[in-house]
C-alpha cells in the first residue's frame, strides 16, 4: 500500500502536467489534443524521475543496511571467538584440575596401599578378641579390622563445634569408626587396643589419618569455609618413615590449611618428641594449624603452645568452670591475678582461641557465658554423626556449612 507522501506527491505531478495542458492550450501554443498529450508527458518524465530517485535512496539505505549487517556480524564473530576462546580456558583449567585431582587420589591410593601392605606383610598372627561395644556382636580379631581398613570401611563421623551465645555451628570435630563386614561399629579404644598388641598402631594411625585428609578434602569442594577437627596421633608426627610421604602430601594439598585444625592432647602435646616438635613446625610452615585437647592443666606455658602453631585450647566445660571457682592459676599468672571475664581474652593474647568441651547441661552454658567464652562443643549442641559415602556423594548440593 503506497505511502501518504507517495500519493501526495503523484497527485503534486499530475496537477503540474494538468495545468501545463491548460497553459499550452490557452496561451494557443498548441492544439488542446497536443497540450493534453504534452502534459501527459510531464506527468510520466516526472515520474520516472521520482522513481528514479526513490530507487536511488533505496540504493543508499539497502547499502547502509548491509554494511551496518556486516559491522554486526563482524562484532558477532568477534564476540564468538571470544566466548570460545573463554570455553577452551575454561575446558583446559577442568582438565587440569581433573589431572590433578587423578593424580592427587593415585598417590593416596599408592600411600594406602603400601599402608595396608605394611599391616599384612609377614603374617601378623591373630590377636585377642575385641568387643566393638555393641551388644552382643561376636568377637572379633586384627584380621577384622585390617579387613576393614584394607576395604576402606571407615567412617567419619562429626561433632559440631558452636559460637556462644548464638549457637550457630562454626567447626566440626572428626571421628573415626571402623565397620566389619556385617557393618558392626568397632570402637577406636578397641581397634587400638588391638593394633597395639599386634604391633601395627603406627599403621593404622597412617591409615585413619590419611582417610580423615581424603574426606575433609571432599567435603570442601563445595565449601572451602568448612572447620574441621583431625586428631593425630604423635607417633605418626614422629613416624620418620611415614611423615616425610605425609608431608609432602599435606604441602600439595596446602589449600586444606584453613579448612584443617589438627588435634593433640595436652598430654601428647607437653610429652612430644623433638622430632615430633620439629614436624609440627614443619606442618606449621605450610599454614596447617593445631589444636590441644583434653587440657586439664591451665597452668601451662601458653608461649610454647604459640610456638608450636596451637590456634586452639579446649578445656572440658566443668573443669573450666571449676578453674574459676577456685581461682586456679593459669599460664603462669598467680591465682586470683586475672579477672574470670578474662580468661578467654588471655588465650586470645597467645593467639589461641578457647573452646569449652564436652558441655552437656544448660547450667555449665551459662557460666560459660559469664566468662565470655566464644566457643563451645558438647552431646548438648549436638552428637558425633556418621559422614556415610553416600551424604559425601551429595556435598555438592547440600554441604555442611559453616555458618555466617
Amino acid at each position: 500500500m503506497p505511502r501518504a507522501s507517495d500519493i501526495l506527491i503523484v497527485l503534486t505531478y499530475a496537477m503540474i502536467a494538468v495545468v501545463s495542458a491548460l497553459a499550452f492550450e490557452r496561451l494557443g501554443l498548441m492544439s488542446s489534443s497536443f497540450a493534453w498529450l504534452m502534459g501527459a508527458g510531464v506527468f510520466l518524465i516526472a515520474g520516472q524521475a521520482h522513481s528514479a530517485a526513490a530507487r536511488a535512496i533505496e540504493r543508499k539505505e539497502m547499502i547502509a543496511d548491509i554494511e551496518a549487517m556486516k559491522a554486526a556480524n563482524i562484532d558477532l564473530a568477534e564476540e564468538m571467538a571470544e566466548a570460545q576462546a573463554r570455553l577452551d580456558t575454561i575446558a583446559d583449567t577442568i582438565r587440569a584440575e581433573a589431572h590433578q585431582r587423578e593424580e592427587t587420589l593415585t598417590n593416596e591410593v599408592r600411600v594406602l596401599e603400601d599402608l595396608v601392605h605394611r599391616m599384612g606383610a609377614g603374617g601378623v598372627p591373630h590377636v585377642a578378641s575385641i568387643n566393638s561395644g555393641a551388644a552382643g556382636q561376636a568377637p572379633v580379631n586384627m584380621d577384622v579390622v585390617r579387613d576393614a581398613l584394607a576395604a576402606n570401611r571407615v567412617d567419619l563421623y562429626l561433632q559440631p563445634i558452636v559460637s556462644l551465645p548464638q549457637r550457630k555451628t562454626y567447626f566440626y570435630e572428626s571421628f573415626s569408626r571402623l565397620r566389619d563386614r556385617a557393618e558392626n561399629i568397632i570402637t577406636p579404644a578397641a581397634f587400638i587396643r588391638a593394633a597395639e598388641e599386634a604391633g601395627l598402631m603406627a599403621e593404622v594411625d597412617n591409615l585413619l589419618l590419611f582417610r580423615c585428609v581424603q574426606i575433609v578434602r571432599r567435603l570442601t569442594q563445595s565449601d572451602r569455609r568448612i572447620g574441621i577437627f583431625c586428631n593425630v596421633s604423635l607417633r605418626s608426627l614422629a613416624d620418620e618413615d611415614f611423615f616425610p610421604n605425609f608431608l609432602d602430601y599435606m604441602r600439595r594439598n596446602s589449600d586444606l590449611a584453613s579448612s584443617l585444625i589438627f588435634e593433640v592432647s595436652q598430654a601428647a602435646f607437653e610429652a612430644r618428641t623433638p622430632g615430633a616438635a620439629r614436624n609440627m613446625g614443619r606442618l606449621a610452615d605450610f599454614g596447617f594449624r593445631f589444636s590441644v585437647d583434653q587440657m586439664t592443666d591451665l597452668n601451662s606455658d601458653f608461649s610454647e603452645m604459640q610456638r608450636a602453631g596451637v590456634r586452639f585450647a579446649k578445656v572440658e566445660g566443668q573443669r573450666l568452670v571449676t578453674a574459676i571457682r577456685n581461682e586456679e592459676p593459669i599460664a603462669g599468672l598467680e591465682a586470683g591475678a586475672i579477672k574470670p571475664e578474662d580468661i578467654p581474652s588471655l588465650f586470645a593474647k597467645f593467639g589461641m582461641d578457647l573452646i569449652a568441651d564436652k558441655v552437656e547441661l544448660e547450667q555449665t552454658v551459662v557460666e560459660l557465658l559469664d566468662i565470655d567464652t566464644g566457643f563451645a562443643q558438647g552431646h548438648l549442641f549436638g552428637e558425633p554423626r556418621p559422614v556415610r559415602d553416600e551424604i559425601l556423594d551429595e556435598t555438592t548440593t547440600q554441604p555442611i556449612r559453616r555458618s555466617a
